[in-house]
């Protein structure tokens, strides 16, 4: 596996489907074979600074229509075995299929051209398929504290009470909710809308309840009971 990439192999009753993820910078997409729904101007979402004079397809559309192609005819609840290869280590699972494209799919959107998730590129970097909502929690807040280590070592204003990681959150909540409904004019399987919600509901965890939901890392990194 070549250093940068991350495969991951859905092993189905009938198929295996293989998806080659480069997780550093790959450039803009440039075929001009995307489908109509992956058009930017197509139920573009509200936070997107890109202008369709400038850009033609949405970036996470671009990332995403094959994935959404593989499995347009699968229900979300078919069992996979899903192996992922990394350069360091492989990861397996037996799960719901929804679970290995939640997964894949926050990797892609990570990975993707889109402006307002490159924020996550460090996270693709480092990336660990199936994380729980409390693991995802975990990873996002140490990769924001680890930065704001370094933007204070540069001079800069760390923001140590995690305000920006909020507010880029909120922004995420309402991205996740127009890219579904993109997608809803051209899958009419359930298994690829279900992943975007279980992503979307990590975006609403951070959004509206960091706080809470920390206390409960509280005890490992205390010595508090």
């Amino acid at each position: 596996m070549n250093d940068g990439v991350v495969r991951y192999i859905f092993k189905l009753k009938d198929r295996e489907v293989v998806f080659d993820v480069e997780t550093k910078q790959h450039g803009v997409e440039v075929s001009t074979d995307y489908p109509e729904w992956a058009r930017l101007q197509h139920k573009q979402c509200a936070c997107c600074p890109l202008k369709t004079s400038d850009c033609q397809y949405c970036p996470v559309a671009t990332r995403m229509h094959g994935l959404l192609e593989a499995f347009a005819e699968n229900a979300s609840t078919e069992r996979v075995q899903v192996t992922v290869e990394a350069t360091e280590r492989h990861y397996y699972n037996d799960c719901d299929l929804q679970v290995g494209i939640n997964s894949l799919m926050g990797l892609m959107m990570a990975t993707s051209d889109c402006p307002v998730l490159q924020e996550l590129r460090a996270m693709a970097s480092f990336h660990i398929p199936f994380c729980s909502t409390q693991e995802t929690l975990h990873r996002t807040v140490g990769s924001y504290l680890t930065k704001q280590y370094f933007v204070q070592l540069k001079g800069g204003e760390p923001d140590w009470e995690l305000k920006h990681l909020k507010e880029l959150y909120q922004v995420l909540e309402g991205l996740n909710q127009d890219f579904f409904k993109r997608i809803q004019d051209y899958s009419s399987s359930d298994a690829v809308s279900n992943a975007v919600i279980m992503f979307f509901a990590t975006s609403v965890v951070v959004a509206t309840s960091l706080d809470q939901h920390l206390q409960h890392h509280q005890g490992f990194l205390t010595n508090q009971n």
